[in-house]
């Protein structure tokens, strides 16, 4: 909702700064008094209110589910659901034609944005969408993934277009991450040299000086061109209008370069600069000025960031790609397409992208988990060309999945033999459960049941089926988490019908209808690979890669040298799980509380930023309570029950502008309130919650009764970053709340 007011604050500032930087005795003072050296920082001004709890995100990344959320008052840490290690940003550039900036998908609002005349979006890449930058342009974002200094992993899909280098004067720039002095990353103050950039490099320079080559390199001080740049250079060609996954690694001491997923190059790297105000950008790089800018033809595909060094396994399956993709990301009123490849590894070919296919009365595509969905009612449904799934070999077919009835079997994705399903995946009413079933070549069905994790209506889940024809079992993943695998030593039936999403043909009727909404179908043929090298564990990382989780150690909302500023980070939740805290679990929580953190979400992004529910984690049945929440205007709303009927209040302002937001709801004798970077909301109906036991939820949590809850958004998990989250067990004041505004600077 926010893209045009995202675009204008990245052009005025490139940063965030709070409407009055400065201590003040009176709330009806303007936001213009000077800064005053002596007030406390936030940090301070929150443990100094007496919090329950209070959790400033600032771990390092955890590689394993359940590590500890700590309190700043050392009496109630929380949990993180999941590992904290997700890839910050994930750009898909699913974006739709004439879009001018670029969806962080992974939560951390590290919204892209155009340098110069403008790219063409909504073009074919090898994972689903791609840009194609003018002559002379690029992208850029404001936010530092990674610190030159510490060990990460950056991946990009690339296509050179016509650039071909021939000298150090054109190479062909696909990624960097560049300094400055001034706070606004790629701004003014811009160090002559990039920290990290990926390449295109002229024949005279590669190992094999007769070829051009990729390349990856750090500068040994970015702050001048007098110390050289350690290369890390390949052996693939640089080849004309030819993809490629170009991905570079650092260890802290080793800088590594990969290409289609096989290590290429390496050379130390010791002379370490730390990152400043560094922010990453595509389709160039600098050294003492900016170079290797497009000349209009070269492509970019999906962008990932870690924190971290990923495994040998990772990084093999970073060029795995489907073979078909249906985003559902169009615009409501239009018709899906789905975009193609030749084979999901080795050469990718030419990804091109269908044309809009028909939908039947029934379906549309409406807000949905990331963007929209395909949205379907009384037997809805959308048809695709016929064999995009192989069973002749082995196959993966993966979707997103909100079911709202659960009353009878239904089938999300299916395919069929001439005479029968050959393939299915959805929910099996008698057994309770997701199921993927598969048809041998005599004719019997062999379904793998998700027995481990149970659904959950009006959830959204993450379910991937894979055909391992090497390991003849059939295997079912339900949000990241393997099931109880299925000997599978038959041969498949060949399916040759056309794809079905949201039902099962049979006699040429719809059965299984959908109901409920699907989104980002993903059929990957002849993977998992026939050989030695894949198993449970290969399997398992795929999957893993494809789902969007929680990221520790982001850059902190809170600005300026304040004593406990400095360094501060946060946490980016991808819209798929949550953290708790468990101080209410056996004592009920207080009538008179408050709920305050800082919020950063990208454009159109939604979801629960915390609320306090009966379960720590999940959205299943229970009661849920006490909610801060971005609808899908992109306003926050803050809300209690009272008698069974939610009563909320919500901010004036749209927040999914990719800036940081102080957000602070309260309910006590002055009624209840909502601040939004010190901006009042009131309702005086309200004078006290309900109090009961339960489980504070930071990143999202169930909004239940259903439909009590104004504006909801459709996937109540949060996409987007969280900062500095207290509780406390009474209402602040607008003093109170006014002090944090002015103290954050």
């Amino acid at each position: 909702m926010a893209a045009a007011a995202l675009l204008a604050t990245v052009l005025a500032y490139g940063c965030w700064q709070a409407a009055g930087a400065g201590y003040t005795a009176n709330v009806g003072v303007p936001g213009t008094v000077a800064a005053s050296p002596a007030f406390p920082g936030v940090p301070a001004l929150i443990s100094g209110a007496g919090p329950a709890f209070y959790h400033r995100m600032d771990e390092p990344q955890a590689a394993t589910a359940g590590s500890a959320a700590a309190d700043a008052t050392g009496t109630s840490p929380g949990v993180y659901e999941t590992a904290t290690t997700n890839a910050t940003p994930w750009w898909r550039f699913d974006d739709p034609v004439g879009s001018t900036v670029f969806r962080d998908s992974s939560g951390a609002g590290n919204t892209a944005f155009i340098n110069g005349t403008g790219v063409t979006a909504g073009i074919p890449g090898p994972t689903g969408g791609a840009v194609q930058p003018n002559s002379g342009s690029s992208l850029s974002a404001l936010l530092s993934p990674f610190r030159s200094d510490r060990a990460f992993t950056v991946s990009v899909w690339f296509n050179p277009g016509g650039m071909a280098p021939t000298s150090a004067s054109t190479r062909v720039g696909v990624l960097h991450m560049t300094g400055n002095s001034s706070g606004t990353p790629s701004g003014t103050g811009t160090y002559p040299r990039s920290d990290l950039m990926i390449f295109g490099d002229y024949a005279g320079h590669c190992p094999n000086t007769a070829a051009t080559c990729w390349g990856a390199a750090m500068a040994g001080d970015p702050q001048t061109s007098a110390v050289a740049f350690d290369y890390a250079l390949g052996s693939t060609p640089v080849q004309a209008n030819t993809w490629v996954q170009l991905t570079a690694v650092f260890d802290t001491t080793t800088l590594y370069l990969w290409v289609n997923g096989v290590q290429e190059g390496q050379v130390p790297h010791t002379i370490f600069h730390p990152s400043t105000n560094a922010g990453i950008g595509l389709g160039r790089y600098r050294d003492a000025a900016w170079k290797g800018m497009s000349d209009g033809t070269a492509q970019i595909g999906e962008v990932r960031a870690w924190r971290r060094v990923l495994s040998a396994t990772e990084l093999a399956q970073l060029q795995v790609r489907p073979t078909a993709r249906w985003p559902f990301t169009e615009a409501t009123g239009t018709n899906p397409t789905y975009t193609s490849t030749s084979a999901s590894t080795g050469a990718p070919g030419t990804p091109a992208r269908s044309a809009g296919v028909a939908l039947n009365p029934a379906a549309g595509l409406a807000a949905g988990r990331d963007g929209n969905a395909l949205t379907l009612s009384s037997a809805g449904y959308v048809q695709g060309p016929a064999a995009q799934l192989n069973t002749t070999s082995s196959f993966v077919v993966s979707a997103w999945l909100k079911l709202s009835d659960g009353s009878v079997t239904r089938t999300a994705v299916s395919e069929n033999t001439a005479g029968a399903n050959a393939v299915s995946l959805g929910y099996d009413q008698p057994a309770g459960q997701w199921v993927m079933r598969v048809l041998t070549s005599g004719g019997t069905t062999v379904p793998v049941y998700g027995d481990v994790t149970a659904p959950v209506i009006n959830q959204w889940v993450h379910l991937v089926g894979v055909h391992d024809d090497y390991n003849n079992t059939l295997r079912l993943y339900v949000d990241g988490v393997a099931q109880s695998s299925v000997a599978f030593s038959s041969i498949p039936a060949v399916a040759v019908t056309a794809l079905q999403i949201g039902r099962r043909l049979s006699g040429g009727s719809t059965v299984e209808p959908w109901l409920g909404q699907i989104d980002d179908v993903r059929v990957y043929n002849g993977y998992p690979l026939a050989t030695a090298a894949t198993t449970g564990t290969t399997v398992s990382t795929f999957v893993g890669l494809m789902y969007p989780a929680i990221s520790a150690e982001q850059a902190g909302g809170l600005l300026g040298t304040k004593t406990g500023h400095a360094g501060s980070t946060s946490v980016a939740f991808g819209g798929t799980v949550n953290a708790s805290n468990a101080k209410y679990a056996g004592a009920a929580a207080t009538a008179a509380f408050t709920v305050e953190c800082m919020i950063r979400v990208g454009v159109d992004d939604v979801g629960v930023i915390a609320g306090f529910a009966s379960t720590a984690t999940r959205l299943g049945s229970g009661f849920s309570d006490r909610l801060l929440y971005v609808d899908p205007t992109g306003r926050v709303q803050f809300g209690v029950l009272q008698g069974g009927a939610a009563v909320t209040v919500a901010g004036a302002a749209a927040v999914d502008d990719a800036n940081w937001h102080h957000v602070m709801g309260s309910v006590g004798a002055a009624g209840l309130k909502l601040y939004v970077d010190g901006v009042l909301t009131v309702t005086t109906s309200v004078l006290a919650a309900t109090a009961a036991t339960g489980y504070w939820r930071v990143g999202g949590a169930p909004m239940r009764p259903a439909d009590t809850w104004p504006s909801p958004p459709e996937n109540p998990y949060l996409t987007g970053t969280v900062d500095e989250f207290a509780v406390y067990p009474r209402q602040l004041s607008d003093q109170e709340n006014r002090w944090r505004v002015y103290g954050n600077y």
